[in-house]
């Protein structure tokens, strides 16, 4: 079955120009805050959510249906930035002071335990991880991503995206223990 946003790229690619406008009222916002991670400023973020669609009216890539289309989409959207910081001369930020993400172990202890706490605990705690573990849990938990969609939409494997999966909440456990949140698995 095909998802909603690939039949929407569909019709825009046969002329229905309702089909784009389909595709931005549904994938925009997470798209930028995807790219935000990236460009850690709102404003680069929409600049280049707005570069990814034009991606998407100019050359009109090909969807093969290999992942669901937003993995697709945000995979191009994450070409875009790097190829703009990449000329622009910008390194990928490390602090992204905006994230708010919601991390699970499978037992769903810990997200009980956050949810008990501030926001501002887990953002704080987030800080201290690194990039690659803040992406990796924003795109599982907030972007509601599968970790076959974080792969093709990262460039790692599956096996990788799992293992970073892991590794994510383990370190932020350990953040929010220093925090002083003591985590006690029953």
């Amino acid at each position: 079955m095909e998802d909603s946003g690939a039949s929407s790229y569909h019709r825009y690619l046969k002329g229905d120009r309702e089909g784009l406008v389909d595709i931005v009222e549904e994938y925009y916002d997470g798209l930028v805050r995807y790219l935000e991670r990236f460009v850690n400023n709102e404003t680069d973020a929409e600049d280049m959510a707005e570069e990814t669609l034009l991606v998407l009216m100019n050359k009109r890539p090909t969807y093969k249906g290999a992942s669901t289309f937003k993995t697709w989409l945000y995979a191009i959207g994450k070409n875009v930035t790097l190829k703009y910081l990449y000329k622009n001369n910008r390194v990928i930020p490390t602090a992204a002071e905006d994230l708010t993400v919601l991390a699970v172990e499978q037992d769903g202890a810990l997200e009980d335990i956050i949810r008990e706490e501030e926001s501002g605990m887990v953002r704080a705690a987030m800080l201290h991880l690194p990039e690659k573990y803040r992406l990796v849990l924003q795109l599982k938990y907030v972007e509601k991503m599968s970790a076959k969609e974080i792969a093709h939409a990262t460039g790692q494997t599956v096996f990788g995206v799992n293992s970073i999966l892991k590794r994510s909440r383990n370190a932020l456990r350990d953040e929010l223990k220093k925090e002083g949140l003591h985590y006690e698995k029953s």
